[in-house]
């Protein structure tokens, strides 16, 4: 196997980097959150993900490994974790954040540990910009529509309207005040969204009449945000407290179609740090609270789901011109209450992780892991090493052995299997015995950088994973047709299996940087799937296996610019509703007129076009930016029962002092 693995010389990704060990699963600051408008928008521009969505809001991010239905990519805010994921799906916009604060990303596809904190599918991080000294505030509002639906009044009949598919309006706002040591700032957003998209709203509009009153099908979120830091003579403290509050529609997967629910989150955060020479330590408590309650509903669904997490870490690190070590230990003690089951678990990490340039233009890096809970443990454990082979040429490989508690693959069975019922309340029947396996694989990966220019890179790179126990949930939802009630989609029978197979990805990008004038860039993948398992080969036919992106950006003056972004992606497949292939829908009373629709398993290729225009006044204190999503009007669809995006208009408008 290793002699095979060292064989592929494979390819991809586009940053121009130091001689690093950490080149392949870390980009740093590669995506323009300059052109953004929510931080949801963020996972639809990182190259190598591949993200899915029912609504437009609420996302199913495969970031390489695992696919859309496994663990979701960790999410943080300046270092520290905020654990949105929920049933293997999350929604960054409830992220207390403005896209316009935000001064670079890091990413990773790989497990590992990062900031104190254990991400098991890769991480998301979202750096901030530095306050300005004294008083800081902060506003923006952002509105937008799609043409084609029948508007947010479609359930009124009243009012109703031909086109008023509304996105937002959205409002942020931040008050900060910094100086010297020390700083402190407060946050707050509000998110508003109608789902009134045809492909969509039927299923989950059939909710909202109760009592003989259509109540509003509609997105709410709600969150802020209050933190503190200081700093002085080495040592650095930091303390937030987060709220979030979200009434939505979530598509749970074992059922086949979305559940309304309130889904809230909070969270206490209380860090330091202390540099002493070469040396420097950190701690961490971390205190987070999920929670999926009742949202109004003539089917009285209700996750009555709560859990309360307790974190606490511990890490040293010492770095020297060629080496750095670093050790740490997280304790995690957790509490999950849910309708009837009350259960109880604790789980330690112990880690650590060795850098050494060993010669001026070559690394090696080592990292190892364990996690231990109750009745097993998992280790992970990665080799890699970087060399600039020339001036212009820098080649870098990894090799990585994984494995994943079944508690942190954030499935509904593990929740099942220790007495949630809430499959008993959904009328979900399940194909026993379902697998309590850990996941398994082994990757090589080999990325090739190349500076043709000062201003031009070139990086060719790919990656071979093979998964020896892979668990794979699948539904497979059946057609139930009720036109006047909207439920077309019904459980059938749901299987919880252990599947083996490979996966193949190569990737190409290419970048060009001409000063803060002009930049593009261009990025390519290719996936592929072997396997004797034909559950595994389905699964990963809903991943695209190919993608294209290009991304430019003119700034003709210092107050203007304007960018584009297209993006190809070829067509997937979601075996699990056949059932449902060519079968019609319709929308629902009382609106006017009646549209049909048809279910396809298939979600066609596309290409799609966004533009944007951005413009400062006032000394740049007051910005405005015009965006055009989907310029052609084509058929935009991430998921089979998903919305099909059309033309869509929005305006942003913020002002800062």
């Amino acid at each position: 196997m290793i002699r095979f693995l060292l064989s592929l010389t494979l390819l991809l990704c586009f940053c121009q980097a130091k001689v690093t060990a950490q080149v392949w699963t870390n980009s740093q600051d590669s995506l323009d959150t300059t052109v953004l408008t929510n931080p949801n928008d963020l996972l639809r521009t990182i190259p190598e993900w591949d993200a899915a969505t029912t609504d437009g809001f609420t996302y199913l991010v495969n970031s390489g490994r695992y696919g859309y239905y496994g663990p979701q990519p960790s999410v943080y805010l300046d270092g520290i974790p905020i654990d949105f994921s929920y049933f293997n799906w999350q929604n960054l916009n409830m992220l207390p954040a403005s896209m316009d604060h935000i001064n670079h990303v890091s990413y990773s596809a790989d497990s590992r540990i990062h900031n104190q904190a254990v991400a098991p599918a890769g991480f998301l991080d979202l750096h901030t910009q530095p306050l300005d000294p004294g008083f800081n505030a902060y506003g923006s509002f952002t509105l937008g529509n799609q043409i084609e639906d029948p508007g947010p009044w479609s359930y009124d009949t009243t009012r109703v309207t031909p086109n008023i598919d509304r996105r937002g309006p959205h409002y942020f706002s931040r008050f900060a005040y910094s100086d010297t040591n020390w700083y402190a700032q407060t946050q707050f957003s509000l998110r508003q969204h109608q789902p009134t998209n045809l492909n969509n709203h039927h299923r989950i509009g059939s909710y909202s009449y109760v009592d003989g009153t259509w109540h509003p099908v509609k997105n709410i979120i709600a969150n802020g945000l209050a933190e503190a830091g200081y700093s002085s003579s080495g040592w650095d403290f930091k303390t937030r407290i987060l709220y979030g509050n979200n009434e939505e529609y979530v598509f749970f997967q074992p059922f086949g179609r979305e559940i309304p629910s309130l889904t809230k989150y909070k969270q206490l955060a209380l860090q330091g740090g202390y540099q002493i020479g070469n040396w420097k330590f950190q701690s961490r408590y971390l205190g987070h609270q999920k929670k999926l309650d009742y949202r109004v509903n003539n089917k009285d669904y209700d996750f009555d789901w709560d859990q309360l997490t307790h974190s606490f870490s511990l890490s040293g690190s010492y770095q020297r011109s060629n080496t750095q070590l670093q050790a740490g230990t997280i304790i995690e003690r957790i509490r999950t209450h849910a309708l009837e089951m009350d259960n109880r678990q604790t789980i330690a990490t112990f880690y650590s992780e060795m850098t050494s340039n060993i010669a001026p233009q070559h690394a090696l890096n080592a990292k190892a892991s364990v996690d231990i809970a109750t009745f097993e443990t998992a280790p992970v454990l990665s080799l890699g090493s970087t060399h600039q082979l020339t001036n212009a040429w820098k080649l870098s490989s990894q090799l990585i052995y994984e494995e994943l508690l079944y508690h942190r693959q954030q499935n509904s069975t593990y929740w099942l299997q220790r007495g949630y019922d809430l499959f008993d309340q959904l009328s979900i029947s399940y194909d026993m015995p379902l697998s309590t396996e850990k996941n398994k694989s082994t990757s090589f990966e080999v990325s090739n950088i190349f500076t043709l220019s000062p201003s031009v890179s070139l990086n060719l790179s790919g990656r071979y994973i093979y998964h020896s126990a892979l668990n794979i949930p699948w539904q497979v939802v059946s057609h139930d047709q009720q036109q006047f009630t909207g439920e077309y989609t019904n459980p059938q029978d749901f299987y919880f299996t252990s599947e083996q197979g490979n996966r193949f990805i190569f990737r190409l990008s290419a970048s060009q940087y001409i000063g803060s004038l002009f930049n593009h860039n261009i990025n390519a993948s290719f996936k592929h799937s072997r396997s004797q398992s034909r559950r595994y080969r389905n699964y990963w036919k809903q991943v695209p296996k190919a993608t294209f992106d290009y991304n430019f950006k003119i700034k003709p003056a210092e107050d203007l610019s304007f960018s584009a972004t297209a993006h190809y992606q070829s067509a997937t497949t979601w075996l699990e509703y056949q059932n449902l292939d060519g079968e019609t829908y319709r929308s629902l009373q009382p609106q006017y007129p009646i549209k049909y629709g048809t279910f396809h398993i298939d979600t066609p290729s596309f290409f799609n076009i966004d533009i944007t225009a951005k413009k400062w006044f006032w000394d740049r204190r007051f910005v405005t930016s015009f965006s055009v999503r989907n310029l052609l009007n084509t058929e935009v669809r991430y998921h089979t029962l998903g919305l099909d995006k059309a033309l869509q208009f929005i305006i942003k408008t913020s002002l800062s002092f």
